[in-house]
């Protein structure tokens, strides 16, 4: 056996529980990220206002596009342009009650999403029947009119390209239906082709297919505009609401019920996280930075941030208990070094210094005990990773014995030490020798030095001040 022995102390799992409900939080958190949100909706609405007087600028400008068509045709195209304003209008009242309550009306905010693709899909079946009878209505119009297939070949050729050009212009097909333009193109030189050789019938009959597949990508390109837009006001409120988490976390205040009543202390989550709380805000802030350049962000890219928000903020939830429990934890370490003294009290032995390393209450305690005949004991109990649901520490005894080289005087030391440590409801593993120490009594004196321990330079993330 040797002088320096070495034991993991585990704190039972009915006593870890107790110590973790006898610590409760004393704000109200859901009440603060709500005014969290409030405080940061204003700049998150007026950047949605913009957004969405630039879609109101769209429809504006489809005007100009229209007055160029034929004049059946703009009949037809400012009809459809009045239904997209109209429904672009509710989609945007809908998403402006849902955004200041996201908190708690997530799901509902995505089924609105999901709701808005259905209708714009169910208009687009709709539409192309409606233009299907538009435009054989148009025709038989111009039959009427005995306007010659060349004329009429003309017209429609003519329709088609400001149709196109409206969508070159005023939508960002590239971004979200890259290449479909391009193909129409290629359909409308055929059509030129057919024209130019002098095939107006074919030249009109495929033109009216056409101009049926670039309203239908219009139409899509709303839907797919709209589902973006909505995506991008929800990735950037999710990444507020994790700012606004952490600044509520800041806020946090916990009650211990002790022997002597309650005990209020601060929460200090950052500290006790090891600056996990500074890390989330940089996360969040770093992403509501890239949400506002979100030009060249996909519509799964927005979906991406979402989710990863939605993670942010579980994580920021959980780190109240990580505090909570690195809090018990340091105070367990704290009662540990007392409970060596009890153990010791009887048998001459008093405290003559402890303290944490670095001053810091997140890592190790070293106590150092003397006795009259001049032996000291170094205990440190260091804090270590143990199993789910519980808490460990790493407890080293370290005997500078001066009177005596007894073995098994130190074995009786050690026994009562482990057995208080018991009855105070913690798990100790068997004492285990350092290797190279048997037979002897601890020589290194550095363990001795305090002043040293006290020194000691931080060496986590976030590490820092130490908390009293």
């Amino acid at each position: 056996m040797s002088g320096e022995k070495d034991s993991y102390v585990n704190l039972r799992q009915s006593e870890y529980n107790r110590m973790m409900n006898s610590c409760n939080r004393l704000d109200n958190v859901e009440r603060n990220v709500k005014s969290g949100m409030e405080r940061l909706s204003g700049d998150l609405r007026s950047e949605l206002n913009d957004r969405m007087s630039s879609m109101n600028k769209r429809y504006e400008n489809m005007e100009r596009h229209i007055s160029g068509m034929s004049e059946e045709m703009r009949r037809v195209e400012r009809e459809q342009n009045r239904r997209l304003q109209e429904q672009a209008a509710e989609f945007r009242r809908s998403m402006e009650t849902l955004s200041d309550t996201m908190i708690e009306q997530r799901e509902e905010y995505l089924s609105l999403i999901r709701e808005q693709g259905e209708s714009f899909t169910r208009a687009m079946q709709m539409q192309r029947r409606d233009l299907e009878g538009q435009i054989k209505n148009i025709q038989d119009a111009l039959d009427r009119k005995e306007t010659s297939q060349r004329d009429q070949a003309s017209q429609w050729l003519e329709d088609v390209r400001r149709c196109m050009n409206m969508i070159e212009s005023e939508y960002r097909h590239d971004k979200f239906k890259p290449g479909a333009l391009d193909r129409l193109r290629s359909e409308l030189i055929l059509s030129e082709g057919n024209f130019k050789q002098g095939n107006f019938q074919s030249a009109i009959a495929s033109a009216q297919q056409t101009f049926l597949r670039a309203s239908e990508l219009r139409i899509e390109l709303e839907r797919l505009e709209m589902e973006w837009e909505a995506h991008l006001e929800m990735a950037k409120r999710s990444a507020a609401e994790v700012l606004a988490d952490c600044d509520a976390q800041e806020a946090c205040r916990f009650a211990f019920e002790t022997d002597d009543g309650s005990e209020e202390v601060a929460g200090e989550i950052d500290f006790w996280t090891e600056g996990g709380l500074s890390q989330l805000r940089k996360r969040a802030q770093k992403e509501l930075q890239r949400l506002g350049q979100s030009e060249n962000l996909s519509l799964d890219d927005l979906k991406k941030s979402v989710a990863h928000c939605e993670q942010w903020r579980q994580e920021g939830m959980g780190l109240a208990e990580k505090a909570k429990e690195a809090l018990i934890a340091s105070q367990l370490r704290n009662n540990i070094g007392q409970t060596i003294e009890t153990a010791l009290q009887q048998a001459g032995w008093r405290i003559a210094d402890a303290a944490y390393e670095a001053e810091d209450f997140r890592r190790a305690v070293h106590v150092k005990l003397q006795n009259p005949q001049g032996d000291e004991i170094v205990t440190i109990i260091t804090p270590n990773s143990g199993p789910h649901d519980t808490i460990q520490n790493r407890l080293g005894v370290h005997f500078f014995d001066r009177s005596t080289n007894d073995e098994s005087f130190r074995q009786e030391r050690l026994k009562a030490l482990m057995g208080v440590l018991e009855e105070e409801g913690l798990e100790c593993s068997n004492p285990v020798c350092r290797p190279g120490t048997e037979g002897k009594s601890c020589e290194n004196s550095s363990l001795l030095d305090f002043d040293r321990v006290r020194r000691a330079q931080p060496t986590s993330p976030g590490s820092g001040t130490s908390r009293s």
